[in-house]
């Protein structure tokens, strides 16, 4: 008999008392949590009292110029994430888990946020509790506790045990009354000392948190000793506050937010081609993979199965009779059954005792009285019922259908025994009554889908409970290439450690395998330097896909499955995988190449405040001149080049090659730029240059149009700080021009068209970046060519075009020095040794957090 559950009445009544479930969903952050994350870091509030300081002090082209930047980075990314989240959302709601409740005598399907106490809860095999109860009913009810214990064995649960959220059900059914929610459940408060917690950095953000603490403690003693000199020299508060904004912008504050932003737009894309990612930095494990197992329910076949033949051992009506009788009285409606019923149809019976069906056993039962007598009936695999049937061998026929791509199942059956000792099943001596063959569905899109795999260089392996030779066979009904190498879960549980190794690497077929087998695959794999993504549906995947290095679960498989994935194919589009791995691998690889730009100019900045700021008390450049190198050289390349991103081979640490890039051409370019400045320091004081009083003065006077000053003074207190001369200032201009047009020029190093300028050897083949820098220098030009914005707004100098010429000159020299500098011996050597150096310390750093 069935509970009645709760009245409308007295739902209403608990949920007026706040007795309702609090669920969170994973996919995605609040809206508040998305502002507040990207508005209060620590270095955006500094930037903020500065550029108010700056306000404080008539300066607000300075004070905009300190803020600009961070306020169009949060704005964007702001926007960004809360567009991202609201798309994610709405897919996660086709994923979000129902939960079976029985309400006025009737079973209706919620929300698990609108379980209330007291509910009374109906738990089937696949379905994961969402809050703890108590058991009112069982039906040979198991559950995987692994989750909250890691105990992997299921617990047979009986009439007045606790059910715990988090476990699932590995087989059986039964009803619960619900006695905790939210945060009074087992699950929510393990996880109370683990919430401060529960951010975790990806991969790559790990790699790039050692350059910036290296660069926030360069930065932070840069800071102090500016202070210590202002102070000793009597500089004022306001010039102060200018300093510090260079200072300050050697931290890469935006890095963090870039491969957030990134991953997030990379997690939209996926979810757009029917990939949901319930974890952030599954983006970046994407990029990593390079094997791919997977279940073949859902993958090679589609779920759904046909009754084709049945041998009997006993007469034939008795043996359809058996059949009838089972599948009535069983209680696990699995697939193989529904074919059964379809085609047999059901006989009643009265059901004393049952086992049912679980991935780990193979096999279900049931004892049952029918006709005054009692009987047992098994169906199962035939490598688990074999050694209970008497001299009756099949295994031959079971290989030949097999080899057919056909499914097998045996029938046996015997007196009513025991099938149970304790709490353990147990398999009493059995009589063969019939061979079941069932055939699988072959998806239409599975050939196609699988030579993308191989195209992508994935090693593919294929992890089935069902007989290895019946996986080789519908591999060759769906004519999918490749050599196959097959065994099956007894022949690997024979083997030694290092034999199960090599059976895992070599092996692409496994066959009658047990959930223990499939995890046990994974972590051979893995530790054997394979990454390794996990694809399955049910609750025999459950501890592999918590293995993977990425667990993919599909949107129809189990609340289990979908639990504990990393990511959910929507409607089951298995198409959809290859097209995320190279999604992963386009957007690490677009983040590479953005390093390499975005540090090269921090570095540069570091050197440039470290020796002209510091060590010889001169200013390199304006906060206005500062965000206008960032720009040219940084943020408008930025958009483009993780739009642009095409997918590579990212196996290893992606920084020390971005280092290896950015540490040598950083040096270049300040080397250089401090050559230019130093010339032009020179040259204009001793009046080779044209470029002092005189020349100010004209573009004083040559100015036409609105402007902020209203005399000479005016206008030099635009262009200079306190106490400045002009060589001062035609220095720091000469030297920003050569920053940004070095800056941008590295996009053709990034990506070479020529085998002449290419550091690594490698030729691109994608003009557009190269004719993004064009477009760039183009851009940079145009502002220097508007008077109103290069003079009014950016304080920059309008040289005569032979200077402009002259920088050029030094622009093309650092470029042929640039070539073969990185090209040389020695530095392949410096860069080796580094590198090795960095990725030690790394993998070290890595080891510890693990």
């Amino acid at each position: 008999m069935e509970p009645r559950g709760l009245t409308g009445e007295e739902v209403r009544a608990r949920i007026s008392e706040g007795k309702v479930n609090k669920f969170e969903s994973r996919v995605s952050r609040s809206y508040l949590d998305i502002i507040v994350k990207n508005v209060c870091t620590t270095f955006n509030l500094i930037l903020i009292i500065v550029g108010a300081a700056l306000l404080y002090f008539d300066e607000p082209i300075s004070a905009l110029s300190a803020t600009g930047v961070i306020a169009l980075n949060v704005l964007i990314s702001t926007v960004q994430e809360m567009r991202a989240k609201r798309r994610l959302d709405k897919i996660a709601l086709l994923l979000r888990p129902t939960v079976h409740v029985i309400r006025n005598g009737e079973e209706t399907k919620i929300d698990p946020s609108e379980i209330v106490l007291d509910d009374i809860i109906r738990l089937s095999s696949g379905d994961q509790a969402q809050v703890d109860g108590e058991l009112i009913t069982s039906a040979s009810l198991e559950m995987d506790e692994s989750l909250l214990t890691g105990e992997s064995r299921s617990v047979r649960k009986h009439i007045g045990d606790t059910v715990h959220s988090g476990a699932f059900c590995v087989t059986g059914s039964g009803y619960y009354k619900v006695t905790a929610l939210g945060e009074d459940t087992l699950a929510s408060k393990m996880l109370v000392s683990a919430k401060k917690y529960n951010r975790k950095n990806t991969p790559l953000q790990r790699e790039t948190s050692t350059v910036t603490k290296m660069l926030m403690l360069t930065a932070f003693i840069f800071l102090l000793i500016l202070a210590a000199i202002n102070f000793l020299g009597g500089g004022t508060a306001k010039l102060f506050a200018i300093k510090s904004v260079l200072v300050l912008d050697i931290v890469p504050i935006a890095l963090f937010l870039l491969i957030t932003i990134t991953y997030m737009i990379a997690a939209v894309r996926m979810a757009n081609g029917g990939v949901l990612l319930q974890n952030s930095n599954s983006v970046e494990s994407m990029s990593h993979v390079d094997t791919v197992c997977m279940d073949k329910t859902g993958t090679i076949t589609t779920n759904n199965l046909v009754y084709n033949d049945m041998e009997t051992f006993v007469d034939r009506n008795e043996a359809e009779l058996s059949v009838r009788l089972f599948v009535h009285a069983t209680g696990s409606k699995n697939t193989t059954v529904k074919a059964l019923e379809k085609a047999f149809g059901c006989e009643g019976s009265v059901l004393e005792e049952e086992v049912q069906f679980s991935s780990e056993r193979k096999y279900s039962a049931v004892r049952i009285s029918y006709g005054g007598t009692s009987r047992s009936l098994f169906v199962g695999a035939w490598s688990v019922l074999k050694d209970h049937v008497g001299n009756t061998d099949i295994t031959e026929r079971i290989s030949e259908l097999s080899r057919k791509g056909l499914r097998t199942v045996v029938l046996c059956g015997g007196p009513g025994s025991e099938i149970y000792s304790g709490d353990e099943p147990v398999i009493p001596k059995l009589e063969l009554i019939a061979l079941i063959s069932i055939r699988d569905e072959v998806r239409p899109d599975c050939r196609a889908i699988i030579e993308d795999f191989q195209k992508s260089g994935m090693d593919l392996k294929v992890i089935s409970g069902d007989d290895p030779e019946t996986v080789n066979a519908l591999f060759s009904l769906a004519e999918i290439p490749g050599d196959r190498r097959i065994i099956s879960g007894d022949e690997l549980a024979a083997l030694s450690e290092k034999e199960f190794e090599e059976a895992a690497l070599g092996t692409n077929i496994f066959g009658r395998m047990k959930p223990e087998q499939k995890e046990m695959v994974v972590a051979s794999l893995k530790k054997n330097g394979r990454y390794v993504a996990m694809v399955g549906d049910g609750v025999n995947d459950v501890r592999s896909l918590k293995a993977a290095n990425v667990g993919i679960a599909l949107q129809s498989g189990s609340g289990a499955a979908r639990g504990v994935a990393d990511m959910v194919l929507v409607d089951d589009r298995f198409s959809a995988l290859p097209k995320a791995i190279v999604e992963g691998k386009r957007t690490v690889t677009g983040m590479r190449d953005i390093l390499r730009l975005y540090l090269t100019r921090n570095f540069v900045l570091a050197a440039v405040v470290g020796v002209l700021l510091l060590a010889l008390g001169r200013v390199p450049m304006l906060p206005v001149h500062n965000a206008f190198y960032a720009l040219a050289s940084v943020s408008f390349a930025a958009f483009f080049m993780a739009i642009w991103a095409r997918p590579s081979n990212n196996r290893t640490l992606i920084l020390p090659g971005v280092l290896r890039f950015s540490i040598p051409m950083a040096v270049l370019i300040a080397g250089f730029g401090f050559g230019i400045y130093a010339v032009f320091l020179f040259c204009t004081g001793n009046g080779s240059f044209d470029l002092g009083y005189d020349f100010y003065h004209s573009m004083y006077e040559g100015y036409d149009g609105p402007s902020m000053w209203s005399d000479w003074n005016g206008f030099w207190e635009h262009m200079s700080l306190d106490g400045e001369r002009y060589e001062d200032v035609t220095a720091r201009n000469a030297m920003l021009i050569f920053l940004m047009l070095a800056g941008i020029a590295q996009l053709f190093f990034i990506y070479p068209l020529a085998r002449f300028y290419s550091v690594g050897g490698e030729v691109s083949r994608d003009l557009k970046p190269t004719l993004l820098a064009l477009l760039l220098f183009g851009l940079v030009a145009l502002v220097y060519l508007v008077p109103q914005v290069a003079v009014e707004v950016a304080s920059l100098a309008l040289f005569p075009p032979a200077y402009h010429l002259l920088i050029l000159g030094f622009v093309a020299v650092w470029f042929l020095s640039a070539v073969l500098f990185l090209k040389s011996r020695f530095m392949r050597k410096v860069s080796d040794a580094a590198e090795s150096a960095y990725r030690r310390s790394l993998e070290t750093e890595i080891g510890k957090e693990k």
